[in-house]
């Protein structure tokens, strides 16, 4: 079995799973040891499990599973890849904590599923379709009819981390595309984000362009990708603003308006 699985976030570790057979409960056949060989069981807990295809039938590698939950008022995540035999492992995940899972291929995104830590060592499987419409199969749901609180996030200039605390894990892309301030528009190939109060009325459809997107005060030039690549467990501060605001503090490079992020740790 391939011993390489990537860790992209500081909680979760490098690890090496012993060999795998692949049976109804792998996890209990091997120690939490075997798996996160510098962890500490006493205070961590770990997760493994394949991901499935089930609509070909299939395992996936190459897959990114991603594990959020909630510690000290701010959202946590982990990732890890799936190896070539479709299986992933992430350590360092807090015990007797509810955590959810979800899988992500490309564009695709399996439905969340929930889990919690009450075992140092065991298994999940979770699932992803590759086939279909992406867009369509997004399990985010309908966030703006989610209660007072997430419709008030989803229409509001300013939106903070700890304003998406209740939200399911998802990218800031799926968030932003139910916002009420933004439509994503296709129509001219691309992809490009716009104020609802910019109308074809007022422009023309070839003269739109796209929002102007900032991480960090750095402008990014592919905003609908760099949204992709981003999950909400990653956001301190999301600001939309108008042109006329978007103007006043980036001149001429705001004049369509601008989405401003400020991640977690700046």
């Amino acid at each position: 079995m391939s011993k390489g699985v990537d860790m992209r976030k500081s909680r979760a570790r490098l690890v090496a799973p012993a060999l795998f057979f692949f049976v109804a409960n792998t996890a209990a056949a091997q120690s939490f040891t075997d798996f996160c060989p510098d962890g500490d069981e006493e205070t961590e807990a770990a997760v493994v499990g394949f991901v499935t295809d089930p609509e070909a039938g299939t395992l996936v590698p190459g897959a990114t599973v991603a594990a959020s939950w909630v510690e000290d008022d701010a959202r946590q995540r982990a990732e890890a890849q799936t190896n070539m035999e479709g299986v992933y492992t992430i350590c360092g995940l807090p015990k007797d904590t509810e955590v959810s899972l979800r899988a992500v291929f490309a564009d695709r995104r399996g439905p969340e599923v929930p889990y919690t830590t009450s075992a140092a060592l065991a298994q999940q499987d979770v699932e992803i379709s590759l086939t279909g419409e992406a867009e369509e199969r997004l399990e985010v749901g309908s966030l703006a009819s989610g209660g007072g609180g997430r419709t008030r996030v989803l229409g509001s200039e300013i939106i903070r981390g700890e304003d998406l605390l209740d939200f399911p894990e998802m990218t800031v892309y799926d968030l932003l595309r139910q916002h009420s301030l933004l439509r994503f528009d296709r129509r001219s190939g691309g992809e490009r984000i716009l104020l609802q109060s910019v109308t074809a009325s007022r422009w023309s459809v070839s003269r739109m362009q796209s929002v102007v997107l900032r991480i960090n005060e750095r402008r990014e030039p592919d905003a609908v990708n760099s949204l992709r690549e981003m999950s909400i467990d990653e956001v301190s501060r999301i600001e939309i603003l108008s042109r006329t605001q978007a103007s006043a503090r980036y001149g001429g490079d705001g004049y369509v308006g601008a989405i401003v992020i400020t991640t977690r740790g700046r």
